[in-house]
């Protein structure tokens, strides 16, 4: 029987300070297919942790497209999350742990990974693990956003065909916070938002809202809460109307496009450069996550660290300019 990777990389990362239990990761990623309306659903159901979820199930998720990708009853994918957030990434818990870092203060526990240690998790879970199956889908994929849509969760929504979200919807990557400016996929970053304005976000390491995504490119269409739903099955009913080969046909053709215009380069930045991230060189005084959740706690720390810039650049719940909630 096929090894996931959790059961590869077990010898490698600090399992014991991860979640890799099959059933646990089945009910965090839920899936259902409706064969009626042509569309499967990708669910992510833990909003005790505002949808984070843990380092292995994005395996998961990369399969489940793979599998709806091969299902004849499938022409549309549709991503979502329980609660009032789509979902904040992979769980902070992991992070550092998923590349070999754990507990204690010995010198056996505070050795630096390798660089494989890096590679191999950042390429097969973290990155083109579960990014590529999206991007590379010949079945449409529609991301339905509420709330917070951070880390791997924001990867998901750049690579979808389409994002319907409400107007709290606020996008970006976390691990501009942890590890500043870090590598990502470079290609879909600059081809949904454009230069100047993820320069905007990966230095200043702010959201980014939804009507400004809606301006930028990445969001769709923005729309009500008590409409979302609506939106998305509406989406969902035309696109299904077209011919199956017709759909994936036209998919594959937008993947030459893309090839040719780097998508295979700029996702290699994602998990090549992220082995530079994680190996960051901290000076005296610089904010150091590992160190901070080691000592504070995950909660303190993401705390403090947002606190440490003015209100328009928090991740979490701020106020513009003008006052209103951004």
């Amino acid at each position: 029987m096929k090894k996931t990777e959790a059961e590869l990389l077990s010898q490698q990362w600090d399992v014991d300070n991860m979640t890799v239990d099959p059933a646990l990761l089945e009910k965090y990623v839920r899936y259902e297919v409706d064969a009626e309306r042509s569309v499967a659903t990708i669910t992510f159901d833990r909003p005790e942790t505002l949808n984070a979820i843990p380092v292995a199930a994005f395996e998961r998720v990369g399969d489940l497209v793979r599998e709806a990708e091969t299902d004849d009853r499938v022409k549309v994918i549709v991503f979502k999350g329980e609660g009032p957030h789509f979902g904040t990434g992979a769980d902070a818990a992991e992070l550092g742990h998923y590349i070999g870092y754990r507990n204690g203060t010995d010198k056996a526990s505070r050795r630096r990974p390798a660089q494989r240690q890096r590679i191999l998790p950042d390429r097969n879970v973290l990155t083109t693990g579960f990014t590529r199956p999206i991007v590379e889908s010949l079945k449409a994929t529609i991301c339905q956003v509420q709330g917070y849509c951070y880390g791997g969760h924001f990867q998901i929504a750049l690579s979808c065909d389409i994002v319907i979200a409400t107007p709290d919807a606020r996008f970006t990557h976390p691990a501009f916070r942890y590890l500043g400016p870090a590598p990502q996929d470079m290609y879909h970053w600059i081809e949904k938002l454009g230069l100047t304005k993820m320069k905007d976000l990966m230095l200043t390491m702010r959201p980014l809202g939804a009507e400004e995504g809606e301006r930028a490119g990445l969001v769709t269409k923005v729309v009500p809460h008590d409409e979302l739903e609506k939106w998305v099955d509406d989406y969902a009913e035309a696109i299904a109307v077209t011919p199956l080969d017709s759909l994936m046909m036209g998919k594959a053709m937008m993947q030459v496009v893309m090839e040719a215009r780097g998508k295979g380069l700029g996702a290699m930045t994602g998990w090549v450069g992220h082995g530079w991230a994680t190996n960051v060189s901290f000076e005296d005084g610089d904010w150091n996550f590992l160190k901070q959740r080691r000592e504070k706690g995950i909660a303190q720390a993401l705390a403090d660290r947002d606190n440490m810039v003015a209100p328009y650049f928090r991740l979490s719940e701020r106020r513009s300019r003008d006052g209103e909630k951004g």
